[in-house]
């Protein structure tokens, strides 16, 4: 079994075809997928297609949408993350690399806390989104007096910033990128880690692994990067696929 943990099947370019994507996922192994819905205006979407068999759902409002969050999203956030297939919070956090300003990392700052207190009161993990941003989440983290359990969604950082994430306890989201011949750094970092350390992700429809670039990403693409880790970490396909579906099950209560 293949757990895909991050896919935004909402998106629209999936509304002429879901069915059909979902499908082919099942076919091709991915046995779970889990919706990440991270904009108010797709949080019912999700929700609706939560309902289906093994579809889970994460919600969250992501940080490039720190200036237009209301009083009325705080309420809605916190009615949708205690729905019976939410699994998480997220994706949360903080992104500089658009129109980076002080007020823009305040107001992102702000918004990822209250989330985390939301995770927090409802004992649900996170799916952390670090973008330019990994010294400020780790701060975040480290001022916390209780650490949650969670994902850094679509790591892309080296090494020593891994072992900074792994140490507060986090798991490491491992997109398509990582099949992409200039990812030096991120094939370095998924040698060294630990395969306890590691998630599987797609982010489609983004993110489309090296076979599939320039297409629209879907939940069966993701056994292009466990055949990457298999081949950069010399085993086998299978212990890579049951490695990271074990941290997945346990990381989210599956």
């Amino acid at each position: 079994m293949i757990i895909d943990t991050h896919a935004h099947l909402s998106d629209e370019k999936f509304d002429t075809d879901k069915n059909v994507v979902i499908e082919r996922a099942f076919n091709a192994g991915v046995k779970k997928i889990i919706e990440i819905s991270c904009e108010p205006q797709y949080w019912d979407k999700a929700l609706e297609l939560s309902k289906r068999d093994n579809i889970f759902v994460a919600f969250g409002i992501h940080p490039n949408y720190a200036e237009k969050v209301s009083t009325e999203d705080y309420k809605k956030i916190e009615f949708f993350i205690q729905e019976k297939k939410c699994v998480a919070v997220g994706e949360i956090g903080l992104d500089y690399h658009y129109d980076f300003s002080e007020q823009t990392a305040v107001l992102q700052k702000e918004l990822f806390s209250i989330q985390l207190k939301l995770a927090s009161k409802f004992s649900k993990p996170v799916i952390v989104h670090s973008r330019e941003a990994n010294e400020d989440v780790v701060s975040i983290f480290k001022a916390l007096k209780v650490i949650p359990k969670g994902v850094i969604h679509c790591f892309s950082g080296t090494p020593q910033q891994a072992k900074k994430f792994v140490d507060l306890g986090f798991l490491l989201g491992i997109d398509g990128p990582l099949t992409y011949k200039k990812s030096e750094a991120l094939k370095q970092t998924v040698l060294e880690a630990e395969l306890s350390s590691l998630l599987v992700e797609t982010d489609c429809p983004y993110l489309s692994p090296q076979k599939y670039r320039g297409q629209r990403n879907e939940p069966s693409y993701v056994v292009e990067t466990l055949k990457e880790i298999a081949a950069i970490k010399n085993i086998f396909f299978e212990e890579v696929s049951k490695s990271t579906t074990q941290n997945a099950l346990e990381l989210f209560n599956l």
